[in-house]
């Protein structure tokens, strides 16, 4: 967990606590994002943790506008894409490293290759410091389909989920049909989710998530998972 003594009281103004919406499955993907009970969306990098440090959140989205190597990885062929993962030490030189060695499995060019390494870096890092993970689990994987159709929550920790080419997981209460049940809230490219899990200490919480549904084409997945082989 992190430290939430570290986090300023009360709550940046960047951070929105969202609540209820009658509007929440409309209009998914506008500029500002509908309101979903225990979740989190912010426009800077570090606030996502507040998910791991209040009990009334499950989910935080670093609600960003998508990095440049969004355009040019939807320009790359999807034969290009890589795909591969890792479990590393959570330090930001076996981060970096590991980001190479993943982007290293395609065959994109020099730019594309350089600005996602950079990204996945930047992201990951973060990722460790604001979860305190000791070890990263990393999966840069190239999916076609909903790889999950029904809504759920996942037995880890903690986990950040990043899609670079293609739409992004969709969100729902708990309370929705998990087999058929419509997206509240659908993540873009570029968007960053970190999410707890049942194995957290303050539990998953009240929302559940799936991967985008009607999808053509391939995407890019990042996930990663903190402390994966852990008790806590």
């Amino acid at each position: 967990m992190i430290d939430t003594a570290a986090i300023r009281r009360p709550v940046p103004p960047k951070v929105v606590i969202l609540h209820p919406h009658a509007g929440a499955a409309t209009d998914p993907l506008r500029a500002h994002p509908p309101h979903l009970p225990g979740v989190v969306v912010t426009g800077c990098d570090r606030a996502p943790g507040l998910a791991l440090a209040r009990r009334d959140t499950a989910i935080g989205i670093w609600w960003r506008d998508p990095p440049p190597v969004v355009a040019l990885l939807d320009q790359a062929p999807e034969t290009a894409l890589p795909d591969g993962r890792l479990t590393v030490e959570a330090d930001s030189a076996m981060i970096a490293a590991a980001a190479q060695k993943l982007v290293g499995t395609g065959h994109l060019e020099p730019p594309t290759a350089q600005a996602l390494i950079a990204d996945i870096t930047r992201v990951l890092t973060r990722f460790a410091a604001m979860s305190r993970a000791h070890h990263l689990a990393i999966r840069l994987e190239v999916v076609s389909g909903p790889a999950c159709r029904r809504f759920h929550q996942d037995h880890v920790r903690a986990r950040l989920l990043c899609s670079y080419r293609g739409p992004g997981t969709e969100l729902a209460p708990a309370t929705v049909d998990r087999d058929a049940g419509p997206a509240a809230l659908c993540l873009g490219a570029g968007h960053v989710a970190v999410l707890r899990g049942h194995r957290h200490p303050l539990g998953a919480g009240r929302v559940l998530h799936r991967s985008p549904q009607g999808v053509t084409g391939k995407r890019l997945l990042l996930a990663a998972d903190a402390d994966p082989d852990c008790s806590c």
